[in-house]
């Protein structure tokens, strides 16, 4: 089936989840919090939703599960590089200062080590590279891995301004890089291993920092170490810029540009249906 079609197909199952999943979550909550089995039946939802793709387009399925260490170590530092413009933001969650700051990161401060890298498997790091990286980039990426790349990675990063209202700009565009770091990883390692573990670290890093301030410059400095790589293993480096380089084309950034604008529009709308009719 055409990969375009099916993208189509799948975007707007997964837009619309919530029709499918709610009675779900309802029926969890006697057994988890609200939360967790909300992400539960979520990564459910998503598994299911990648068996479909998979079946209706076979092609998509280019994934390796491999974990090839040297190409992790490059793209996790492209994912420390990118979190940059958002820092300043970002550090207000690690060492909140008003109430308001402290009471939003209390629930995240109170898990303990293997609640909360659960949670970021089945909140961040499973769902969101199942559907962003294997499903939207997999199937854009076999009509034009450019478009695929920039439509997903902007969805990906302006995106959570709708489940994160109180997202600046900064951390919106620290979203979206990471975006592009980690469709670029998959697009050139084809290891969706390698992207879901990128995307746990960078979730479960802020997190420690928070939960432990006593050894925060240790983990700063962890967290800082594989930098190196992008000079230890700068001919790879090169490899991965010549295979940037190689997929880029005016009229692939063109259609990503206008897929990503149409993918936040149609999340968009259905934001403000879903508000008109429960009279917000």
């Amino acid at each position: 089936m055409n990969p375009v079609i099916v993208f189509v197909v799948s975007f707007l199952l997964w837009a619309s989840k919530g029709i499918y999943i709610g009675t779900l979550v309802e029926r969890f909550k006697g057994r988890f919090n609200e939360i967790t089995a909300y992400w539960l039946i979520t990564s459910l939802f998503n598994v299911l939703l990648a068996v479909l793709v998979t079946l209706l387009c076979p092609d998509v399925y280019f994934v390796s599960w491999s974990f090839p260490v040297r190409e992790f170590l490059i793209f996790f530092a492209l994912s420390v590089l990118a979190v940059i413009p958002g820092l300043k933001e970002l550090w207000r969650f690690i060492e909140p200062k008003t109430g308001e700051e402290q009471k939003a990161a209390e629930p995240f401060r109170n898990l303990g080590l293997i609640e909360a890298s659960v949670l970021r498997i089945i909140s961040s790091a499973l769902p969101e590279e199942l559907v962003f990286r294997y499903i939207f980039l997999g199937l854009l990426s076999l009509w034009d891995p450019f478009a695929g790349l920039i439509a997903v990675s902007m969805f990906f990063g302006l995106g959570h301004r709708f489940s994160h209202r109180e997202r600046g700009l900064g951390l919106l565009i620290s979203n979206v890089l990471s975006g592009i770091v980690f469709g670029l990883a998959y697009l050139y390692t084809g290891s969706l291993l390698v992207v879901m573990v990128i995307h746990w670290l960078g979730n479960m890093i802020p997190w420690a920092m928070m939960k432990y301030p006593g050894v925060r410059n240790v983990i700063a400095a962890a967290t800082a170490f594989p930098l190196a790589s992008l000079f230890v293993f700068r001919s790879e480096v090169r490899r991965i810029l010549e295979y940037f380089a190689g997929i880029y084309t005016v009229s692939g950034l063109f259609w990503g540009l206008i897929i990503g604008l149409a993918m936040l529009g149609v999340i968009y709308a259905g934001i403000k249906i879903l508000s008109a009719k429960n009279g917000e």
